[in-house]
């Protein structure tokens, strides 16, 4: 009786240990590497960071970061596994290009078009005409990009714009500055010449 209570108590043991444990889930060993998907994947990684993207479609890209992890810890363990995640990977990074360019475009061009607009409040069309229409020629060209699509070119050419501006912003300031200073300058003197010869006029009449 005894030895019968001992295997029924072994048996409810295994039994519950069988139901506690889930089945393990089949891997495939026999698929092909993803190597295409990784390969993709890494490179639309690099386009993104390169292009500081990720703070534009924050979530895709996070999402995108997580398949990412997900396909290269399955890669040559369970390529089947892999290559979904590499290509849910490849999805989220497009998605996060098609998103963020196009708000990156138009923040860059809105940084140019502020310090285009204090360049011109100072009158550098005219006070540094060549070096501004040189700046004006490039923000052109990066708005044309902008209009047809390119927006990886159009930043790159809007960046090349702003600095432009920035000098040409710089340098007309410099030369308002320096007639400001000649034209006051110029006032104290006429100032201080009227004075003595005020002074000079009431010496006159005082000797009378």
């Amino acid at each position: 009786m005894k030895k019968i209570v001992i295997l029924i108590m072994a048996g409810l043991v295994v039994l519950l240990i069988s139901c506690a444990t889930p089945p393990e889930q089949p891997v495939d060993t026999t698929a092909p590497l993803p190597e295409k998907e990784l390969e993709e994947a890494k490179s639309l990684k690099t386009r993104v960071d390169n292009n500081g993207l990720s703070e534009f479609a924050s979530e895709d890209y996070q999402q995108a970061e997580k398949s990412l992890q997900e396909g290269e810890a399955a890669y040559s363990k369970d390529n089947t596994t892999a290559k979904k995640a590499l290509t849910a990977a490849i999805q989220s990074y497009k998605t996060v290009i098609s998103k963020a360019f196009p708000l990156k475009t138009d923040r860059s061009q809105a940084e140019v078009d502020t310090i285009k607009a204090n360049a011109e409040s100072l009158k550098a069309p005219v006070a540094m005409k060549e070096e501004y229409t040189a700046a004006k020629a490039k923000y052109d060209e990066a708005v044309a990009a902008k209009d047809a699509g390119n927006f990886e070119q159009a930043i790159s050419l809007f960046a090349e714009a702003k600095s432009l501006f920035q000098d040409v912003y710089e340098k007309t300031k410099e030369k308002k500055e320096a007639a400001e200073a000649e034209i006051k300058s110029a006032q104290e003197g006429i100032k201080d010449a009227e004075e003595m010869a005020k002074a000079a006029d009431e010496e006159i009449r005082g000797g009378e």
